[in-house]
């Protein structure tokens, strides 16, 4: 699909919750089987960049993505897994094991700008990601 093409919204929605701070954040999704590489999981702070998902995805097993930038409901239920699958090749989230017997945590990309935005500490804010109310919302007019 070609970015100056129209999409029609009807019956799609997005993810998001309310950071404090930030304001209106949005799961961001990119099947990148096309070329071979590994599938984007993120956070967005705009609607523009946010992924599609199916009214119903929450509740049915068989809703599938029309675009690589879509979510199919089975990838939309493992979403914030995956953002914070530090095995997944090409994560922006990294744990990694201290010497002094602790985890450490690094954040990348869009995790790390947002969290440093947020002016939270990398746990706070990775605590505040997993644990928010995520939920669907009407697509706006325009993107």
């Amino acid at each position: 699909m070609q970015d100056e093409e129209e999409r029609c919204s009807e019956g799609w929605r997005l993810v998001a919750a309310d950071h404090p701070k930030l304001g209106r954040l949005y799961w961001r999704y990119c099947d990148e089987s096309s070329v071979n590489a590994p599938d984007f999981y993120g956070i967005a702070d705009t609607a523009r960049l946010a992924s599609w998902v199916k009214e119903g995805w929450r509740s049915s097993n068989d809703l599938y993505a029309q675009h690589y930038s879509d979510m199919s409901s089975l990838t939309a239920r493992n979403f914030i897994y995956e953002v914070f699958n530090s095995d997944r090749l090409d994560s922006n989230y990294f744990e990694f094991f201290n010497w002094d017997e602790r985890e450490d945590v690094a954040l990348f990309g869009d995790l790390a700008i947002l969290q440093s935005r947020s002016g939270q500490s990398v746990e706070e804010f990775v605590q505040w990601v997993r644990s928010a109310t995520w939920f669907d919302t009407p697509i706006p007019p325009v993107l």
